[in-house]
């Protein structure tokens, strides 16, 4: 899936500066519409280091009511987690109906990082994937919208952008040794990433790829997909979309008679 992807695709400044003020208004109508229905949505980054995720989220949340999304920065689990069955700190995690909940990595760390790095035995993959299933199609039968996102950048430009980083003194924090570390796996994260897509993906929870190499596209493209995915939910329930989303895709008729 992943060699598939055109990493050359761009989007000029002028095209970006016209589509993101719309795409913003367009997702906040859309965090109301789904409050007021109680709705709860979920959005997973995920993604390589320096991919653009950070700015992608910060764009992507900057006109949404603060009181109703909750991000979390989900880090390796603490000890006594792991004493519990995995996904419970997950679970624990989960947006009340009407709420977004941003998971900026997420339970897929458990067939990425924990399989790359060989924390988690191998015989134990085929398990992590089923829980991982059963987990999003439990959520989507109870109604939740789930937005899965992976920022794809090549080997080199990731390279390249953590040099970027060490080069200015107040960016230089941002990249650690275990990121030079992963990125010398890269070819064994990508076989990991693979699986992961092709074992994870369903209608109710699909994942998008978003073509990072050009910051503009990707953050556009965030919108676009998390937009499109919030809609179908609300579509599937029989709700009707914000007015404001039906003007923009009615016809010149449409309008007019409006």
């Amino acid at each position: 899936m992943l060699e598939t992807v055109n990493l050359a695709q761009k989007l000029r400044k002028s095209a970006y500066k016209r589509k993101r003020p719309r795409l913003q208004q367009r997702l906040y109508a859309l965090q109301l519409a789904c409050r007021d229905a109680g709705i709860p949505v979920i959005i997973v980054f995920e993604g390589w280091a320096a991919a653009g995720k950070d700015a992608a989220l910060k764009l992507l949340t900057h006109h949404l009511d603060p009181r109703g999304v909750t991000i979390y920065d989900i880090q390796s689990p603490r000890t006594y987690e792991m004493h519990m069955p995995w996904l419970w700190r997950f679970w624990r995690k989960i947006p009340s109906y009407g709420e977004i909940a941003i998971f900026y990595h997420s339970w897929y760390s458990r067939v990425l990082e924990e399989r790359v790095e060989a924390t988690l035995p191998k015989q134990d993959w085929p398990k992590a994937y089923r829980d991982i299933v059963n987990f999003e199609r439990t959520l989507a039968n109870d109604g939740y919208a789930i937005v899965k996102l992976f920022f794809h950048i090549s080997k080199e430009a990731q390279a390249q952008r953590f040099r970027q980083l060490e080069q200015d003194p107040l960016s230089k924090w941002r990249v650690r040794p275990y990121h030079w570390e992963r990125h010398a796996k890269y070819d064994q994260y990508a076989i990991a990433i693979e699986e992961m897509l092709k074992r994870t993906n369903s209608n109710h929870a699909p994942w998008t790829i978003i073509a990072a190499s050009d910051r503009r596209w990707a953050r556009i493209a965030t919108f676009e997909t998390t937009i499109r995915q919030i809609e179908a939910t609300l579509q599937a329930r029989g709700l009707p979309l914000p007015v404001e989303i039906l003007a923009e895709t009615a016809s010149p008729q449409e309008k007019q008679a409006a």
